[in-house]
C-alpha cells in the first residue's frame, strides 16, 4: 500500500497544473506547511473517534494521504456536522469531510469534489415497527419517533415523513444514543452509518427499513474561490480512483469490521453527555 500511495504522490505532482496562479487557501496552505481538515468524527465508516479519542474512517486515511502527498502536516478541527460549511466559508478550516452529500443546496455555497463514495438514507429502529413495513408509503404512513442530525439530508427527509415526530440533534452520537435508550423508534441517516450501527448492538433488537429512501454522491467540501486548491483535488480523486487506492480505501472500510471495535459504547456517550 505504501508504494501504491508514493506513485500515486509522484503522479499527482505531475499532473497539478502549474500554470494555475494559488488562491488563498492554497497560499495559507504552502505558508503554514498544514492542512486544516474540519470532521465531526462521529459518522463510522467515513470518520469516527475511537474509545482513544482518535480519529479514523476512510475520510480520515483519504486527507491523510492527500497531506502526505501534498508534504504538509494535518490537523483536524472537531466541529459539528452543521458548523462544517460555515467553518470553510469563515476560512477556519481548509476542507470538510464527514461523507458529505453534494446537494445543489451545498453546492450553492461551497465547491465539491468527487464524488468519492455513493451513499443514500437509511432508517434504523425498533424491529418490531420497521420489520411490517414494505414499502416508502407504508412508512410514511407510519407514526413514528425519529431523530435525525441537524443540516443534513436526513433531516430534510425525516421533514417530509408527515405522520413522524422529528427530533433533531447535533450530533449522531446524540441520535444513537436516543435510539439505543428507547427514548425515539428510528433512526434516520445514511446507509453505511445505520448498517456500523445494527452490527454493532445486535441484542437492540433493531433492524433497518433496507430500501434506501434516496441516492447521494459524496464529496469534499472547499471554498470555491480557490481554482488550484479544486484543481489539485480533483487530480488527486482522479489518480486515486485510477491506480485503485481508492477502491482499497472502500475495502478495508466498508468490507473489514476489525475497526469496529475500537469504537466507544453507549456507555461512554453517556458520560460525555452527563459531563457536559
Amino acid at each position: 500500500m505504501k508504494h501504491l500511495i508514493a506513485f500515486v504522490a509522484f503522479l499527482l505532482c505531475t499532473c497539478i497544473a502549474t500554470s494555475l496562479l494559488a488562491g488563498s487557501v492554497v497560499e495559507r496552505i504552502n505558508k503554514s506547511k498544514t492542512l486544516i481538515v474540519g470532521t465531526p468524527g462521529d459518522f463510522p465508516p467515513f470518520t469516527a473517534t475511537t474509545t482513544a479519542g482518535n480519529l479514523i474512517g476512510m475520510d480520515i486515511d483519504l486527507v491523510k494521504n492527500l497531506a502526505f502527498m501534498m508534504q504538509v502536516a494535518i490537523r483536524f478541527e472537531r466541529m459539528e456536522f452543521a458548523k462544517l460549511i460555515p467553518a470553510l466559508e469563515a476560512g477556519t478550516i481548509d476542507i470538510a469531510v464527514s461523507g458529505i452529500t453534494m446537494s445543489p443546496e451545498r453546492n450553492r455555497q461551497v465547491a465539491f469534489i468527487g464524488p468519492y463514495a455513493l451513499s443514500g438514507q437509511a432508517i434504523l429502529g425498533k424491529r418490531s415497527l420497521l420489520e411490517p413495513v414494505t414499502n416508502l408509503k407504508e412508512l410514511a404512513d407510519t407514526p413514528l419517533k425519529i431523530v435525525a442530525l441537524k443540516g443534513t439530508t436526513s433531516e430534510s427527509i425525516a421533514d417530509k415523513l408527515p405522520k413522524a415526530t422529528i427530533t433533531r440533534t447535533d450530533t449522531l452520537d446524540q441520535s444513537l444514543m436516543l435510539l439505543l435508550e428507547g427514548k425515539v423508534d428510528a433512526l434516520l441517516a445514511d446507509y453505511p452509518f445505520c448498517k456500523v450501527a445494527e452490527f454493532r448492538y445486535p441484542d437492540r433488537d433493531l433492524a433497518m427499513f433496507e430500501e434506501p429512501l434516496t441516492f447521494e454522491p459524496l464529496g469534499i467540501a472547499v471554498t470555491g474561490d480557490d481554482a488550484l486548491l479544486i484543481n489539485l483535488l480533483t487530480n488527486y480523486l482522479n489518480i486515486m480512483k485510477g491506480s485503485g487506492a481508492l477502491e482499497k480505501l472502500q475495502e478495508h472500510w466498508f468490507r473489514n469490521d476489525k475497526w469496529i471495535k475500537e469504537l466507544p459504547d453507549l456507555e461512554f456517550f453517556r458520560a460525555l453527555e452527563e459531563a457536559k
